[in-house]
């Protein structure tokens, strides 16, 4: 069983100027929170405060809409429309999946994958919503190293998409993985890609009910519905490895460590090498897929 615990932002600097400080005090502030069951409300006080705060300057009125906000269970994250990612300040936003802390281990892999086929390799993100792992894989390497395609079906994920990535990044709109070959075409990268790196949903349907309130109300379901083992997608992205991988390319795609042997089998029965890559976490998984040459 895969339960995702939901993601937080690292507590920010902030500061209030002593003349505006928020009326009922900080601590008051972090109670407020506590009280409607946040865990980390110290550290998402700040992060609402600084929200609030212009020019050094706090607007009480916009604190106290932004706590409301939190006290009604919306995510911080799409509040004040920022996440923390792997060293990186990725724009989100109402609606959309927040990446999680644990995918910075895929993104390393992709990162070490470009490294060895750049210059110019074709890094495909898919079900890339906000496109995490493309971002990082520019911020390390630089825009020269690849060529980035990041593919979503959800347009408000896209349009932070491409704030996330640099300009001459393809950002696309597909149902992935029914409709990559044809976007993948369009780029004019199928069967041309390098890495295919996916954070593909993966819970089992009826695990998704064990999710915090904040993930399931606030983000889309099928950001998370992997069907009945929680594999469907990933499996949808190994079936076509052939047909959009440049030989001797891989795919990556993150799961929970305990479905990465049905994985595997199921890339073996495909005819794919494959090897799996465990997180310190204890939990995650990243099943690496190699495109025969």
């Amino acid at each position: 069983m895969c339960v995702w615990p939901a993601a937080r932002c690292p507590a920010p600097r902030w500061s209030i100027t002593a003349e505006r400080r928020a009326p009922d005090g900080v601590a008051d502030l972090a109670g407020r929170l506590r009280a409607a069951g946040c865990v980390f409300a110290d550290d998402e006080a700040r992060i609402l405060t600084e929200a609030a705060t212009r020019d050094g300057v706090l607007d009480p009125e916009l604190l106290d809409s932004l706590v409301r906000r939190r006290e009604r269970g919306e995510p911080p994250e799409h509040i004040v429309g920022g996440v923390e990612f792997a060293g990186l300040r990725l724009s989100v936003g109402p609606g959309v999946f927040i990446p999680r802390r644990r995918s910075a281990f895929l993104a390393g892999l992709a990162v070490e994958a470009v490294e060895t086929r750049a210059p110019r390799a074709v890094l495909v993100e898919a079900f890339c919503g906000v496109a995490p792992i493309a971002a990082v894989v520019a911020a390390r390497l630089g825009t020269s190293a690849a060529r980035l395609v990041a593919v979503d079906h959800r347009a408000e994920a896209l349009t932070h998409a491409r704030i996330n990535l640099p300009a001459d990044a393809l950002v696309m709109r597909a149902v992935v993985p029914d409709g990559l070959s044809t976007v993948l075409d369009d780029a004019g990268v199928l069967g041309s890609v390098d890495v295919l790196a996916a954070v593909a949903p993966y819970v089992p349907t009826a695990s998704r009910a064990l999710l915090p309130a904040e993930a399931v109300d606030h983000e889309p379901a099928d950001s998370h519905d992997g069907g009945q083992d929680g594999l469907d997608a990933v499996r949808g992205l190994l079936a076509g490895a052939r047909r959009w991988g440049a030989p001797g390319g891989v795919v990556l795609c993150e799961c929970h460590r305990g479905q990465a042997p049905a994985a595997q089998a199921f890339a073996a029965d495909l005819g794919f090498g494959c090897r799996v890559h465990h997180s310190d976490d204890g939990q995650t998984a990243v099943v690496e897929v190699l495109v025969p040459r």
